[in-house]
């Protein structure tokens, strides 16, 4: 089996039950699927627009993007820049049919996004599309678990939700929490609620841990087999998005997200796109992504480097 994350965006009423089980809950929502011999997890950015750090969160969970539009508005806007700003090449437009398809293209020829697929409403086609035409390669050199939620569970302890971003995990795996430098020992695995001895690059797991409680743990920390490099300072060249009709400074606050870490920080210099940020806490990095945003201004996402 094949594990596949889909993150799912633009106007998504009701799309979600249509597209699979209701499973974890929060600022996001997840559902799951078995298409063919595929296990999908689809990832929706629930509190966005209101929070933007959702949107972010998805678009750096996922494989693979389905963008559902009934118009074309302020809000699938924000989207598509986000998609283009992360340099997405490959995904599908969901369009409804009152939707003017050669304005979408207009809009999307100059941006990563101008290969995407243009597919119709229909869920059965959709399923048909993802089990047909989507296979990811994956690292598989180092080991790597992204936490989304956490929790505990009476008799077992700590339990993690995540996806395995690298490699292939195994039951009784020694491996290390960062932020935190602890060693756990995974004591069982499951994908889709089923007992499994290993997982691999692509599968979203439940990992039962030994070695860390709940309390010390937070979303984004990355479970691996891999020494990471934790930053209290970073220096990021970004490219900066082409609306804001200003320039980042010295001494100004926001925030960065770094995988699912979303941290604040301040700007201690700033050269143009070239910024170094003190971070309020400290941050797992490996080779992510950093978005800097600012969840109070009319426009949030200011750059991605």
């Amino acid at each position: 089996m094949e594990g596949i994350t889909i993150g799912i965006f633009g106007h998504l009423d009701g799309v979600g039950r249509e597209l699979g089980k209701k499973g974890t809950e929060s600022d996001i929502t997840i559902y799951h699927y078995k298409i063919g011999d595929k296990f999908v997890s689809f990832v929706e950015p629930k509190r966005y627009p209101d929070k933007i750090a959702p949107l972010i969160y998805t678009i750096n969970m996922m494989d693979y993007p389905l963008v559902f539009i009934n118009e074309i508005n302020k809000d699938i806007g924000e989207t598509l820049l986000a998609l283009d700003m992360f340099k997405i090449e490959k995904g599908a437009f969901i369009v409804h049919e009152y939707v003017d398809v050669d304005y979408l293209k207009e809009i999307i020829k100059n941006t990563s996004m101008k290969n995407f697929d243009i597919l119709e409403k229909d869920f059965i086609k959709i399923r048909e599309y993802i089990n047909n035409n989507l296979s990811i390669e994956r690292d598989l050199s180092y080991k790597k678990v992204v936490i989304d939620h956490y929790f505990t569970v009476k008799s077992v302890g700590t339990v993690i939700l995540g996806k395995v971003e690298k490699g292939i995990i195994n039951v009784y795996d020694n491996l290390k929490v960062f932020l935190i430098n602890k060693e756990i020992l995974i004591k069982s695995i499951q994908i889709n609620d089923v007992d499994y001895k290993e997982a691999k690059a692509g599968d979203r797991v439940g990992l039962a841990i030994k070695g860390v409680k709940t309390d010390e743990l937070d979303r984004g920390y990355i479970i691996s087999d891999k020494e990471l490099k934790v930053y209290n300072e970073l220096e990021v060249e970004f490219n900066l998005n082409p609306f804001i009709n200003k320039q980042i400074k010295e001494n100004e606050t926001y925030n960065i997200i770094s995988g699912l870490q979303n941290v604040a920080c301040k700007v201690l210099e700033a050269d143009g796109n070239k910024v170094r940020l003190s971070l309020n806490k400290p941050i797992a990095y490996d080779n992510e992504n950093i978005c800097l945003i600012d969840g109070s201004a009319k426009i949030r996402i200011l750059g991605v480097g």
